[in-house]
């Protein structure tokens, strides 16, 4: 599961971009509001005014540009008056540009990908292993938007003949983005994932008296006797369009025989709601794996802990499906708040004692 704010800090580490903090002091004029803070550009979240000691709020007091470090004073400071300014710049990005990049690679390398219930893949559900891939891809980004601005250098040519080749700077980016684009393609290639990974199809039988598809379950020992996985096909060869969906998205890791207690926190207040959550094969199936014992600890703050048991963890398959849902006792408001995946690994160690 990836995090905006790491997805950012690794970018600005592939960049060199690596936040630096700044105290710049100026002196009031009477008539001033407009002033440059030294450096750009700035983060204005972690900015602190002050004016002769009195600190300043942000945008009552002030507003600021953060790419040309520019604050701006809504009443301006009285002559000789002292702007205290200490805050976090960038060499090179603020904040909102390079998350519009990161934006754009994930929406680019997860192109055409939905999870098990046919959603489009966000950041929240990108796997740990292809957050460097998405890093790259949004370093690119940057790094072309730097070669743009560099494209409006000219070589500048003095009268005794000396050169400065301003273009070079341009030349340079353009070989630094060749080499990331190469590395990005090497390491989706490896994993098959992004923008060059290869689709893959598996060639299923219908049934001939249903017309509908005969499951496909992972290949299993002559004598392995366990209870056989079935493989939900999440893509077809030409992909799928991921549906819309503004349910929160939680997956269980368990062992099978362990006991499951998990806390969970609702925006509403639980008084005369009644709070269900199941596990089944698939979605819609007509077998139920395990139900939740749910324990409200807190109605007014939406507080309610999921448990289940060791004997109800014991015959869990290996991958099941799971969501929670909160009605009232008239049923004019059901709603499901949360579903995920329940991934439940074989048990060694059973019950010497039973």
């Amino acid at each position: 599961m990836a995090v905006l704010s790491e997805l950012l800090s690794k970018v600005r580490l592939e960049l060199g971009d690596i936040a630096t903090q700044f105290t710049t002091n100026l002196t009031g004029t009477g008539t001033t509001k407009d002033f440059y803070m030294q450096v750009k550009p700035v983060d204005s979240t972690y900015l602190t005014v002050t004016v002769n000691g009195v600190a300043k709020a942000n945008p009552t007091d002030f507003t600021v540009e953060e790419n040309l470090g520019m604050i701006h004073f809504v009443t301006a400071p009285a002559n000789s008056a002292a702007i205290v300014i200490t805050g976090t710049h960038y060499r090179y990005f603020t904040t909102t540009e390079l998350t519009s990049f990161v934006n754009i690679a994930v929406l680019q390398h997860t192109d055409n990908r939905t999870d098990a219930y046919g959603s489009n893949i966000t950041i929240a559900s990108i796997p740990p292993v292809e957050e460097y891939p998405v890093a790259i891809l949004a370093t690119i980004e940057a790094l072309w938007a730097l070669a743009t601005d560099a494209a409006f250098d000219i070589n500048i040519t003095a009268p005794d003949g000396v050169m400065i080749p301003r273009a070079q700077r341009f030349a340079q980016l353009s070989n630094i983005i060749a080499g990331r684009k190469e590395q990005y393609r090497d390491i989706c290639s490896a994993l098959n994932v992004g923008l060059w990974r290869i689709e893959i199809g598996i060639l299923r039988r219908t049934s001939r008296t249903t017309n509908k598809l005969i499951p496909v379950y992972m290949p299993q020992e002559i004598d392995d006797s366990t209870k056989p996985e079935r493989v939900y096909i999440e893509n077809n060869m030409k992909g799928r369009t991921p549906l819309p969906t503004n349910i929160g998205v939680y997956d269980f890791i368990l062992t099978q025989g362990d006991t499951l207690s998990v806390p969970f926190d609702f925006p509403l207040n639980l008084t005369g709601y009644t709070v269900t959550a199941q596990i089944r094969t698939y979605p819609e199936s007509p077998i139920l794996a395990a139900t939740f014992t749910v324990t409200v600890t807190s109605a007014v703050n939406g507080q309610v802990t999921l448990s289940l048991t060791s004997a109800q963890t014991e015959d869990l398959p290996l991958k099941s499906f799971w969501d929670v849902q909160i009605k009232n006792a008239s049923g004019t408001f059901n709603q499901t708040y949360v579903r995920g995946l329940v991934f439940a690994n074989r048990q060694v160690t059973v019950d010497v004692n039973a």
